[in-house]
């Protein structure tokens, strides 16, 4: 007997998981929130790092990355919980991927003004 290698797409649930996360770190980078995180992310730096523009800046970028991949996070865990039955199923990761995106639109509209 032989078994039948396994095949793996691309829209699986690890690749939807690389694109969210892909989404989420855009968002991080061209936000216009960043804004709003370069505020508040002094306050929140180990005290290892220096407080300049660079490590302010690229802290910011991981709050708001973190931010969006969290908070998109919530319906398709809610979805998840409470409708999904399969578990090998990719609804839910296709429900964080879309929430990642609408979270992400100003940011991918940065993207589009800087090309």
């Amino acid at each position: 007997m032989s078994v039948a290698p396994v095949r793996h797409s691309f829209f699986d649930r690890n690749g939807l998981l690389m694109l969210v996360a892909g989404v989420c770190v855009v968002n991080g980078v061209f936000s216009p929130f960043l804004v709003v995180a370069v505020q508040i992310t002094p306050v929140l730096m180990p005290e290892m790092f220096p407080r300049t523009v660079g490590w302010v800046l690229f802290f910011s970028s991981v709050v708001v990355s973190t931010a969006t991949l969290l908070l998109s996070g919530v319906p398709a865990a809610l979805y998840e919980r409470l409708f999904e039955t399969d578990a090998n199923s990719t609804v839910s990761m296709w429900v964080w991927l879309a929430g990642a995106t609408l979270m992400s639109l100003a940011a991918f509209e940065n993207v589009h003004a800087m090309l």
